[in-house]
């Protein structure tokens, strides 16, 4: 059994060599394996010779349409959809990200705010002076 990555699988099928396409189970994914012309191939991840795994048949499916193939067999026989977050990597990383974006946005908010105000005409400037005049004043009390 030989590893086919993306690129090289789109190019097998379009010049013939694959024969037949098979989306197998095996515990909570699916994988996508050929019958070639050279014998069976697995369907890989770029660069690797890791099995491109889907959680989801439809996504499976959308590749699989999306690269031309118009048939093709399930084996569920090794399928445990129970399995499917099993040895799943959890994504902190992508928390802290969506908390400093969320973060930035309101910072934005705040300072788009500060600019508007600043550009109204309708705006009263109070002196740097006056200011401080004014803070001592109430802290004064």
């Amino acid at each position: 059994m030989h590893n086919l990555d993306l690129d090289a699988f789109r190019t097998t099928l379009n010049t013939g060599g694959i024969l037949s396409v098979s989306l197998v189970g095996q515990g909570g994914a699916f994988h996508v394996t050929a019958e070639t012309r050279r014998g069976n191939a697995v369907l890989t991840k770029a660069r690797s010779s890791v099995l491109r795994e889907f959680r989801d048949v439809q996504r499976a499916t959308l590749l699989l349409r999306e690269l031309g193939v118009r048939e093709f067999s399930v084996d569920t026989k090794n399928w445990r959809p129970e399995q499917a977050e099993i040895g799943r990597p959890t994504r902190p990383d992508r928390a802290l990200a969506l908390k400093e974006a969320f973060e930035a946005s309101e910072i934005k908010r705040t300072l788009e705010a500060a600019i508007q105000q600043a550009d109204n005409p309708k705006t009263v400037w109070v002196s740097h002076d006056d200011l401080f005049d004014e803070i001592e004043a109430s802290l004064a009390n």
